[in-house]
């Protein structure tokens, strides 16, 4: 699969939602355990796949983890939002401001699969090779 970005950006589009899956997943993992339940085992799926609007590919990051709350699903990818008490809130918002400069786009839905979070990032093809 080929694209068209700046090469060091897409290591920091990738970096950025696998982080933040690894991180959901930890963390529901520790609140299980203070419920005092056995903590399911952590997923975090990557997948690659011809997107769906023609010309794009689509990579999906989908966790098992809680998900993003409905509340914040506006505030998702603003700069400085974050519900985590080491974060920044800068990584969604940079990595939108990455991947919109290489003409595409990356949203949220819930994980059909896992039933934790899933980015899908959509990135035009490179036709030209």
């Amino acid at each position: 699969a080929m694209t068209k970005a700046p090469k060091p950006q897409p290591i920091r589009v990738f970096v950025n939602p696998i982080t933040n899956a690894i991180q959901a997943v930890e963390i529901h993992q520790r609140e299980t355990v203070e419920k005092g339940e056995t903590p399911p085992e952590g997923h975090v799926l990557i997948c690659l796949r011809h997107g769906t609007k023609d010309g794009f590919y689509d990579i999906t990051f989908e966790d098992n983890g809680p998900g993003v709350k409905g509340e914040n699903l506006e505030k998702l990818f603003t700069p400085n939002f974050t519900t985590k008490s080491g974060g920044t809130g800068l990584g969604l918002a940079i990595c939108r401001n990455i991947i919109e400069k290489c003409e595409g786009e990356i949203s949220y839905q819930k994980s059909f699969s896992l039933g934790g979070a899933c980015f899908v990032v959509s990135i035009p093809k490179n036709l030209e090779l």
